[in-house]
């Protein structure tokens, strides 16, 4: 074997050698081939196929031509001559290429040049066709790689498609659906929208990429059901373009939305059997429960229940079950004595019941005002509602109670408990409404499930629940007194709330053309003529007056009203508001006897004051105006700007953006009216020229140039500062002839200069003026352009309308500013609070719903900034933050959840109990506050209620409570009103220092610093020097 390898081995050997010498004499045989060839092998930046061109084409024939040049040139001399007349090389060089082609000529093949180019050429070939084929075998593999990643991505978005379907197939079993399988439309589109509000506050680089695929359609509000598919397919066409990440976010947002509707749903069951509880309770049948009473079982069942349970409930004696100003925020839940918490909210002075028992009766009046009307039939109610209401009181008068508990006693037993059953079907539909005022003594049954909800905690118990609503059965009790007290109080209510608004539809029918005030001495003359003067003697009647200090008229009609209260009376215009007329004919139905004197008395006075057809006609359009100017102060988001506008449209018909009088063309003969609006100011600039003066802040166009935003002084022409001290309208019926008229438009000609002119002053609730309104028909090209009655009695209506409007913003501006320094201390003082927003409530422009204006809310960094166009939140578009409406609803604190942060969601009420405004203070995924962050939330919206209370008082004509000197000035009042509470409320604790907690200061013997640090900053605050 060894031996065959070997011989094996030996004759490969000789194999190789033989092939190794074949080729070395093959490659001796060969002609050696030119360098010059091979260079065209070598690496330039022409490409391959170029060179294969060169090499085929041209080289060959060009460097042999080259080569023949040369000789011929060497061989005749040439070179050294610069040019020969018989020799051109361009010329020889063409002719040897034109007559020596490579297609057609053969040049020898010995030649070692022609022998290298070809065989450069077949290499060129060779290298040509090897770069194609790897070409084309790269864009095959391209297009092979595009298509994989192409039909990946396709299996991928297929795959991502058929998982979000899967996903919204699964999330559609979270929204509890009915037995039908379908959910509410209104649901989801609620989810997309408050998706999109979230995705405001991503990053700039993620807001466009979590853009919806669709525009949002308007909320459903026909009740449209979806299935499943069509669910599917609805989510499908806004969330299909969304990248995936953003799609996690959106299926989790749902998730939420899909828990917070479950948990509706289970707080509609309670709802429902809590209602039913509230009817079996209300022994007297006037929708109304007893809250301190309420409270107190409250609290009964706390103290017997066990600790587990008691974790998952609130304390009865904290906020937010009640009230900040009746929690003693001074002690923690752990030192808590529930028998003096007890007593404390059981106790109450007469005065404070007095004082919360008729907001009450205020409020469900103001129900019954708001109740709607033919417009044809009784138009004068259209001003009635917003106008009128704005001056009135907090409390009716004691004269009307008075005549209603008369009243009331009169009537059988009998009619009284029908009447008792009628009015608890007027007061059950009144609670149903939107809005209900706050009474710290009664609960409606709104408000009876809100307070219980919160008294049960965020997830109730089925057992507590159960266990609570047989307590409260059980426990609460009316005795047959209290049960005729309420009723007689019911009553009272009853019959003030309607006389209130007979009288009022009196007034606006007496007040066609929609002024605002009576005539003292009209009204007088009418009701000397009631029962042909026989009731002359009762209507003048005063145990306390002397006839013969004289009869002044104004004197003797108002002596049995202020003779019994004691009202001071300033008439200097000689005319009676609304209020003052109401208040009138109650005092005098009083004095005349008789048990259906009111009826008649009003009957008769209703019948002397018939208008012509024509008179009612002009009446109701022009108070259509007046209720325009005021909805617009109403729904303007507390800017003036609506309000101007709202001002010139009711002087003003659409001609060119308002530019010819409304009323003109039907009732005022076609005047073209011009008007103005000055605000009364203190003159800093120029003292000199006198204390006060009036800028404009408001022009129709045609003045505006001239006008808007200048300032008339005293020094100057004008009748409008007599006006202004006055209080009395001027009207000067010709311009040109007066003499003391100053005219802006210098550009105008003397003989342009003719017309009327009237300004009429604006004054507030005390009949303070504070500002004018200028009317005038220079601009007009008629020549009799002079103002009649009728139109300067709309003119003053015009002007208490926009006086009550501009009230309504000042006071609404001035609570944003306290509100803002609330939430600054808030934000210092509690740092786990995430964001503070304030809301403030608006009637609704499309129905008689209300809707939240956000006004102000903190930044980012914590400061609170206003909302340039504050966004209006209806109730239909924020299904999942209904706790901010439930809040205004029944005027309460409310917690809740709001995609998955806690809102704590506080009313800032008005001084009928209504919430006006609210603050909605989020924590987020904490569930509940430090004690001592939630010590000083307490403080500061106690003393942000008291600030409230307080300018809303002013509004209503209280007058302003001056403490420190720097609140002399009306604009830094309101910035450190809320700033002197605090020291007010600083000081009064101050003062509750007896000589216990000082002996236990100075029993330190080394007191600690913080102690030192707060006694310091004490006497810092009150020693200032």
């Amino acid at each position: 074997k060894t031996m065959e390898q070997l011989t094996s081995i030996r004759q490969e050997k000789r194999a190789n050698l033989l092939v190794a010498k074949q080729n070395a004499q093959a490659l001796a045989r060969k002609i050696t081939i030119e360098v010059l060839a091979k260079e065209w092998l070598a690496d330039n930046q022409a490409t391959v196929e170029m060179r294969a061109y060169l090499v085929d084409k041209l080289l060959p024939t060009l460097i042999l031509g080259v080569e023949k040049l040369l000789t011929v040139v060497d061989s005749q001399s040439l070179a050294e001559k610069e040019r020969d007349a018989n020799f051109n090389p361009l010329d020889f060089l063409a002719q040897y290429l034109l007559r020596n082609n490579p297609r057609f000529s053969n040049f020898p093949e010995a030649s070692p040049y022609v022998r290298g180019l070809r065989q450069v050429s077949e290499d060129l070939r060779n290298q040509l066709f090897n770069l194609e084929d790897n070409r084309l075998a790269k864009i095959k593999a391209d297009v092979k790689r595009r298509r994989e990643d192409r039909e990946r991505q396709q299996e991928q978005q297929l795959q991502e498609k058929e998982r979000r379907s899967t996903l919204l197939l699964k999330q559609f079993t979270e929204w509890n659906v009915a037995v039908d399988g379908k959910v509410e439309l209104s649901l989801f589109q609620n989810a997309l929208r408050s998706f999109t509000e979230i995705t405001e506050h991503f990053p700039e680089e993620l807001k466009k990429a979590s853009q919806l695929g669709h525009t949002l359609e308007p909320t459903d509000e026909t009740g449209r059901m979806l299935t499943l598919s069509e669910f599917v397919q609805f989510m499908n066409e806004y969330i299909s373009e969304l990248p995936t990440e953003i799609f996690e976010q959106f299926m989790e947002h749902m998730s939420k939305c899909a828990a917070a509707y479950r948990a509706s749903n289970e707080r509609e069951q309670r709802r429902i059997l809590l209602s039913n509880l509230f009817i079996k309770c209300d022994h007297s049948g006037i929708a109304q429960l007893d809250r301190h009473r309420i409270l107190n079982l409250f609290e009964q069942f706390w103290d017997q229940e066990a600790d587990d349970h008691k974790k998952v409930m609130r304390n009865p004696r904290k906020w937010p079950v009640v009230e900040v100003d009746e929690a003693d925020d001074t002690v923690s839940d752990d030192e808590e004595d529930p028998l003096d918490n007890k007593a404390d909210t059981e106790e109450l002075s007469p005065e404070t019941a007095t004082d919360a028992q008729e907001p009450a009766a205020e409020t469900q009046d103001i129900v019954v005002d708001q109740e709607p009307m033919n417009d044809t039939e009784e138009p004068a109610t259209d001003v009635q509602e917003s106008v009128a209401e704005k001056e009135e009181p907090l409390t009716e008068t004691a004269t009307e109670s008075q005549e209603a508990v008369a009243q009331s006693e009169d009537v059988p037993k009998t009619n009284e408990q029908a009447s008792g059953k009628e009015l608890c079907l007027t007061i059950t539909s009144r609670s149903q409404s939107q809005m209900s005022a706050f009474d710290e003594n009664s609960l409606n049954v709104s408000q009876f499930v809100q307070l219980t909800e919160t008294f049960l905690g965020d997830d109730p118990r089925k057992e507590i629940f159960a266990q609570l609503l047989k307590f409260i059965k059980n426990g609460y009790e009316e005795t047959e007194e209290e049960k005729m007290d309420r009723l007689k109080k019911a009553r009272r209510e009853a019959v003030s709330a309607k006389r209130k608004t007979m009288i009022d539809v009196l007034f606006e029918k007496w007040d066609n053309d929609g002024s605002g005030f009576l005539d003292l001495e009209e009204v007088e003359n009418v009701m000397l003529k009631y029962k042909d003067g026989q009731e002359a003697e009762a209507i003048y009647f005063d145990p306390g007056f002397d006839p013969s200090i004289g009869w002044d008229y104004t004197f003797r009609l108002f002596c049995p009203l202020c003779y019994r209260h004691k009202i001071p009376w300033g008439f200097q215009d000689q005319r009676l508001s609304k209020r003052e007329f109401r208040m009138l004919v109650l005092s005098v139905v009083q004095e005349i006897p008789g048990s259906e004197t009111f009826d008649s008395f009003l009957e008769f006075l209703t019948n002397s004051v018939e208008r012509s057809y024509s008179d009612r006609i002009r009446g109701e359009a022009r108070k259509k105006w007046l209720q325009q100017i005021v909805t617009a102060a109403e729904t303007g988001a507390a800017s003036m700007e609506p309000v101007y506008r709202a001002v010139f449209q009711a002087l003003y018909k659409a001609y060119n953006f308002m530019m010819i009088f409304q009323d003109a063309e039907a009732h005022g003969g076609g005047k073209k009216i011009c008007a103005s609006i000055s605000m009364s100011e203190r003159n800093t600039k120029y003292p000199q020229r006198g204390d006060t003066c009036l800028r404009y802040v408001a022009v129709t166009p045609e003045d505006a140039d001239y006008m808007l935003d200048k300032c008339l002084y005293k020094d100057m022409k004008g009748v409008s500062f007599s006006a202004l001290e006055s209080g009395k309208p001027i009207h000067v019926p010709r311009v040109a002839n007066h003499g003391n008229i100053y005219f802006w438009n210098t550009h105008r000609r003397p003989e342009e200069r003719e017309g009327s002119f009237i300004v009429i002053p604006l004054k507030d609730k005390r009949k303070r003026t504070f500002g004018l309104l200028g009317i005038d028909t220079i601009a007009d090209p008629h020549t009799k352009a002079i103002f009649i009655t009728h139109e300067i009695q709309f003119f003053q209506g015009i002007a208490k309308a926009f006086s009550i409007a501009y009230h309504h913003i000042d006071m609404r501006k001035k609570l944003l500013r306290i509100t803002e320094s609330a939430i600054s201390w808030i934000q210092r003082r509690s740092p786990h609070v995430r964001e503070v927003v304030e809301y403030m409530a608006e009637p609704s422009i499309k129905g008689p719903d209300y809707v939240l204006r956000k006004m102000l809310a903190t930044s980012q960094k914590g400061s609170p900034e206003y909302s340039i166009n504050p966004p209006r939140l209806e109730r239909k578009d924020n299904l999942f933050r209904d706790y901010l409406f439930k809040c205004v609803d029944n005027s309460e604190t409310v917690t809740a959840d709001a995609y998955g942060e806690r809102h704590l969601a506080f009313p800032l009420r008005d001084d009928e109990g209504k919430a006006i405004a609210l603050v909605d203070i989020s924590i987020g995924d904490m569930k509940k506050l430090p004690p001592h962050e939630n010590k000083e939330i307490q403080r500061m919206l106690r003393i942000l209620q008291m600030a409230h209370k307080e300018i809303t008082k002013e509004f209503h004509g209280a007058e302003k409570l001056r403490v420190l000197e720097g609140e002399q000035n009306d604009e830094t009042r309101t910035d450190i009103m809320f700033d002197r509470l605090m020291l007010m409320e600083l000081r009064d604790n101050v003062s509750k220092l007896d000589k216990k907690a000082y002996a236990e200061l100075r029993s330190y013997k080394d007191p600690p610093q913080i102690i030192r640090d707060i006694l310091k900053a004490t006497l810092a605050i009150f020693y200032f020097e």
